[in-house]
């Protein structure tokens, strides 16, 4: 519960600071989440069900506390009575038309029930699955947005690095071709540096329709189409790396297993099995209340007229069970079979969460040394393609060399932009996975996009 009125708490601030900010012309990634609290459909669904989820409270409480009923009638009645004034005298009609009415106040409480006690287990354990459940979407909704915006940048960033590629082919082209004609290089040369080229321009139009893509998956989340995407802010240079409070593992793996979302729902909903599975066993039992009630009676009966009948009483009422037709065996069988259902099922939600949970957590370790080793390729690359340009002018090295130096270049400037992105979304996943994702959280990676 603390978690999630830390959550609530936060999310109302970031609602009110969005709502007194001046409009602002660049869209970064801590905006864009704000924008989502307020447009995304999912997001608010959620928010809808939560809300509905956690008056199971309120309901399964209700199954043991009183109940009280109450119940008014009022009634005109006509009524003939036939019969002999006296004995062997002839027989009679008299009409009456009278008034009558009836009330009464009941109270029942149960005392032993079993089916009660289940219903009440059972309303806090469906609450604490709404809670967990929309724990998860909140942080999942921090990891959409991350996602949308990291795709939609990588999208454009692939564009820039395929456009410079298909310039560069369209350059060694027009040179191949040039050297061809003074007799210099082969056809086989131009031939080559021509489909190289072609391929790139196809790149280029794929690249271009994959930002489209990811664009619209943007607009949908944030509630807006963004439309000048050089307003959305690129990663900001000089990269830094982010530091986990714990570096081992296993610390990692109890954390999750003790709080993440997921597995919290998953928990919960096998407790909700559980108690079901007791209502319906419980039918088996007898289901004792203490019933107290007063009624008020007037004109009963033609016998009765304008006399009133004032009765109150106090008692214990037994229910008891005795032959069903089998719906009880059947019903308890089911929901235990249930019951079971979920306890695997959450099995398979933990087994799945400390798969993604090791995986996101080596991507963390690992991902310093990935950059920093495909940093040193791309300056590396970059220098093959300048001693490879030169090397063809010298007539030391051919047309293709410099092909695939170029495109060896760029394919690591696309998996470096690829692997920070990875990185930065590894990190939230890994904190979600651990069930300690924040709003804090995400704006430590929010940062990096900070112009």
């Amino acid at each position: 519960m603390r978690m999630k009125r830390s959550y609530l708490g936060k999310t109302a601030l970031v609602l009110c600071c969005y709502a007194l900010v001046q409009p602002v012309f660049a869209l970064d990634l801590m905006q864009s989440y704000e924008l989502a609290l307020r447009n995304d459909p999912i997001y608010r669904s959620a928010s809808a069900d939560y809300e509905a989820g956690m008056e199971n409270n309120g309901i399964g409480r209700s199954a043991v506390l009183p109940k009280v009923a109450a119940q008014y009638s009022q009634n005109a009645n006509r009524a003939v009575q036939w019969g002999a004034a006296y004995t062997g005298g002839p027989t009679t009609s008299t009409n009456w038309s009278y008034p009558s009415n009836y009330s009464y106040v009941q109270l029942t409480q149960p005392i032993f029930s079993l089916d009660a006690l289940a219903r009440w287990r059972q309303g806090m354990a469906q609450a604490d699955f709404s809670q967990s459940k929309f724990l998860f979407n909140t942080q999942d909704l921090l990891i959409r947005v991350a996602q949308a915006y990291t795709d939609l940048l990588f999208a454009i960033d692939y564009l820039q690095f395929q456009t410079a590629e298909r310039d560069a082919f369209l350059e060694q082209w027009n040179m191949a071709k040039r050297l061809n004609q003074a007799g210099e290089t082969s056809m086989t040369d131009m031939l080559e540096a021509d489909a190289a080229y072609q391929v790139s321009e196809a790149k280029v139009i794929d690249a271009k329709d994959a930002i489209e893509v990811n664009k619209r998956k943007l607009d949908s989340l944030i509630g807006d189409s963004i439309a000048d995407l050089t307003k959305v802010n690129k990663l900001s240079s000089g990269f830094r790396y982010l530091n986990l409070p714990t570096l081992k593992f296993e610390d990692w793996k109890e954390k999750a297993l003790a709080t993440n979302a997921e597995l919290k729902a998953a928990e919960n909903n096998a407790e909700i099995a559980k108690q079901e599975y007791r209502k319906n066993h419980g039918a088996h039992y007898p289901v004792v209340n203490l019933i107290g009630a007063l009624t008020t009676q007037q004109s009963n009966s033609v016998t009765s007229i304008n006399n009133t009948t004032n009765q109150s009483y106090v008692g214990v009422q037994v229910n008891l069970p005795i032959f069903s037709g089998g719906e009880i065996n059947a019903r308890s069988s089911q929901a235990y079979a249930n019951y079971e259902k979920a306890k695997a099922d959450y099995d398979v939600t933990r087994d799945k969460v400390i798969t993604e949970l090791r995986k996101q957590y080596d991507y963390v370790a690992s991902g310093k040394q990935k950059i920093q080793a495909l940093t040193a390729a791309q300056d590396s690359a970059t220098q093959l393609v300048k001693s490879m340009r030169k090397s063809v002018m010298a007539g030391e090295r051919i047309n293709v060399d410099v092909l695939l130096a170029e495109k060896g270049l760029f394919t690591t400037r696309r998996d470096l932009a690829q692997t920070k992105y990875n990185y930065l979304m590894a990190y939230l996943k890994l904190n979600q996975l651990g069930g300690s994702l924040e709003v804090t959280d995400f704006e430590k990676v929010a940062v990096y996009f900070k112009q």
